[in-house]
């Protein structure tokens, strides 16, 4: 195995201290350069973030702004809708009673008209009720009444 032959050792040593040297004077010469270019990666990400973060700040100023606004004009909306059905429903109830004034006014017509009307079909009973009994008296018993006589029996048994 030529690894372990020690002949040919120092040749394969100082290839190796070139080699690793040249890549060490390579890699010196090129890092500063990567260092730069990672410093300017990160400064030109920290100012997007904040960038970003007073983007979102103005964001939910506006938004808290706005949230502001509509809590005001939803309770403005409440109260001027409250306003508005009050007034409906006391239009409402004035319209009502009105209505219920006229209804109780038509009803007491309507009563005082119907109780007329039951009087004068009692009465008008009663004389129906006399005429017919002179006439069944005459076709029954053959006998001749007065209406007179036939409204008081009426009346009599209607009592």
């Amino acid at each position: 195995m030529p690894q372990f032959d020690f002949s040919t050792a120092l040749p394969q040593i100082l290839w190796l201290i070139l080699v690793f040297g040249a890549l060490y004077l390579i890699v010196r010469g090129l890092l500063p350069r990567v260092d730069r270019v990672v410093e300017n990666r990160r400064e030109h990400i920290a100012a997007d973030l904040r960038e970003a973060e007073a983007a979102r700040d103005a964001a939910q100023a506006s938004a808290s702004g706005g949230n502001t606004a509509l809590v005001d004009a939803r309770t403005r909306t409440l109260a001027l809708t409250g306003k508005a059905r009050d007034a409906a429903n006391a239009a409402n109830a004035r319209k009502l009673a009105e209505i219920d004034g006229k209804l109780k006014t038509q009803g007491e017509a309507a009563a005082a008209s119907l109780e007329a009307a039951r009087l004068a079909a009692l009465a008008e009973l009663d004389a129906v009720a006399g005429e017919a009994t002179v006439d069944l008296v005459q076709r029954i018993a053959g006998v001749s009444v007065s209406d007179n006589e036939a409204a008081s029996a009426v009346k009599k048994v209607a009592a």
